[in-house]
C-alpha cells in the first residue's frame, strides 16, 4: 500500500505536476491519497480526481482510497467535497474508499449551490446533455455574468459560452470509454469562472491517426483546426472566443498539454504558431501518460480582465 500526499494548495497545476506522477509510478499497489496537509482544493481538479480513479481502477481492479483526517480542516475539506459533488460521484461510482463517513465534519463557507459536477455516462443522449446544460450551465452563466455586468442587451456572452460548453460535453462524451465529467465553479474576488471538462478515452492521438500525425501534440492542433473552415462549431472556434474573451484554455491529450493564453491570439488565427518564440517551451507541456482529454478553462466575468499567472 503507498501513501501520496496531496498538495498543500491542490491546483490543476499540482496534479500534473505532483499527483499524477505520483500516481502513475506507484498504481502497483494499492493507493491512499492523503489530504491531511491540504487546505484548498481547486474545482478544476475534480475531473482529474475521479478519471484517475477510473484508469486506476481499470488498470489495476483496486479502488483508491481517500483519507481526510478527523480535524477541523479535514471537516471543511469534506464538507466541501460533499458540496460540489465529488463524494456523490465518488462514492456512486465505487471510484474511492473513504475510511469513513465523509457526510460529517464541522460547516466551512458555502459553496454556491450552482457551482458543482455533472457526469455524463456512457448510454447519454444528447438530449439529455442538453438538458442538463440547461439545468445548471445556463443559469450558472447567466447568474454570473449578471453579478459582474459583463454581457450586452442581447446576451451574447451568455450563449456563446453555453454553445461552446455544449460542443465541448458532447464531444467528450462521445469520445470518453465510459463518462465524461463536467465542473464549474466561481471566483468572486479573481472575477473568473473555472470551467473543467474530462472524458476517459483514447485522446485526440487515437481519433486523427494519419501519415502526418506522430504525436499527441500534432494531434491536438490537427484536431484545432481541422474544423476551422466548416460550419460546425468545433473546438477552434471555443478557444477562438475565449481567447477574445482575455481568457485562457488549458487542453491535455494522453501525455501531452498546450496552453493558449490571449497573447498567442493573432499566431493562434493564424495558424502561426510554431512561429511564435519560445510557444513550445513555454505553452506546450510534457507530463506522464493520462487517458482521455481533459480541457479546462478561465473565463473573466469582466470584459478586458487580464491575469498573466496562468501557468
Amino acid at each position: 500500500m503507498n501513501i501520496i500526499d496531496m498538495p498543500y494548495d491542490f491546483t490543476s497545476y499540482e496534479f500534473f505536476r505532483k499527483v499524477l506522477v505520483d500516481a502513475k509510478y506507484n498504481c502497483d499497489s494499492k493507493l491512499i491519497f492523503d489530504f491531511s496537509n491540504t487546505r484548498r482544493v481547486e474545482p478544476l481538479v475534480i475531473p482529474n480526481l475521479l478519471c484517475l480513479a477510473y484508469e486506476i481502477k481499470q488498470e489495476t481492479g483496486t479502488i483508491p482510497q481517500i483519507l481526510i483526517p478527523d480535524t477541523y480542516e479535514g471537516g471543511v475539506l469534506r464538507n466541501y467535497l460533499n458540496e460540489i459533488e465529488f463524494t456523490k460521484y465518488a462514492l456512486g461510482a465505487e471510484l474511492y474508499n473513504f475510511p469513513y463517513n465523509p457526510y460529517g465534519g464541522l460547516s466551512g463557507k458555502k459553496i454556491d449551490p450552482l457551482c458543482g459536477t455533472l457526469v455524463f455516462d456512457a448510454v447519454s443522449t444528447r438530449d439529455e446533455i442538453y438538458r442538463g446544460i440547461d439545468m445548471c450551465i445556463t443559469p450558472f452563466a447567466e447568474r454570473y455574468l449578471e453579478k459582474f455586468n459583463s454581457y450586452n442587451d442581447n446576451n451574447m456572452y451568455i450563449n456563446e459560452i453555453v454553445e461552446f460548453l455544449e460542443e465541448i460535453i458532447v464531444n467528450s462524451k462521445v469520445h470518453g470509454k465510459s463518462f465524461s465529467i463536467t465542473t464549474l465553479h466561481a471566483n468572486y474576488s479573481a472575477k473568473k469562472i473555472y470551467i473543467a471538462i474530462s472524458d476517459v478515452g483514447g485522446g485526440f492521438y487515437s481519433t486523427l491517426q494519419n501519415e502526418a500525425i506522430d504525436n499527441d501534440e500534432k494531434a491536438i492542433l490537427a484536431g484545432i483546426y481541422k474544423r476551422k473552415d466548416s460550419k460546425v462549431y468545433g473546438l477552434y472556434n471555443v478557444i477562438r472566443r475565449v481567447l477574445e474573451f482575455e481568457g485562457r484554455i488549458r487542453i491535455h491529450s494522453n501525455d501531452t498539454q498546450i496552453i493558449f493564453t490571449p497573447r498567442v491570439k493573432t499566431e493562434f488565427l493564424n495558424e502561426r504558431l510554431n512561429k511564435v518564440n519560445n510557444f513550445r517551451k513555454y505553452n506546450v507541456k510534457g507530463t506522464v501518460q493520462y487517458d482521455g482529454v481533459h480541457i479546462e478553462m478561465e473565463l473573466p466575468l469582466e470584459r478586458g480582465w487580464r491575469d498573466e499567472n496562468f501557468r
